[in-house]
């Protein structure tokens, strides 16, 4: 019985990060529409690599901002997630984006309801080798 109440509570403090987190993006994301607004829409920020998925990179830039650049938008080349998650490799060129590597970006779209931001490369990083 204790084990279960156990399980129980964790499971509800799990719950609870989340809809925190998931709280905090949204948040963000309406800071986020605030400062493009009153800074211009074109702006560019300088970002780093945060982490890496199929679909693209997670970029931190600004001050607390996080967003995706889906490999979509990478042109000249097919992006691939390396076996251990940690590095998009271009099959095509070599060229390859590894946590932490500095990235140029643009913000392409704000969804505040649901915390997500969608980014644009401003120097596109095909052709260039991070290894």
């Amino acid at each position: 019985m204790l084990e279960e109440a156990g399980e129980w509570c964790s499971a509800r403090e799990r719950d609870a990060m989340k809809i925190e987190r998931d709280a905090d993006a949204v948040a963000r994301c309406f800071l986020l529409e605030r400062e493009l607004f009153e800074g211009g829409f074109g702006r560019q920020w300088d970002g780093e690599v945060t982490g890496v998925i199929g679909a693209g990179a997670f970029v931190a830039f600004g001050e607390g901002h996080e967003g995706l650049l889906p490999v979509r938008r990478l042109r000249g080349d097919w992006w691939e997630l390396n076996e251990q998650g940690t590095i998009l490799f271009g099959t095509r060129t070599g060229a390859t984006i590894r946590l932490g590597d500095p990235v140029r970006v643009r913000v392409r779209s704000v969804d505040a309801p649901r915390g997500r931001v969608d980014l644009d490369p401003v120097d596109d990083p095909v052709g260039d080798d991070h290894a």
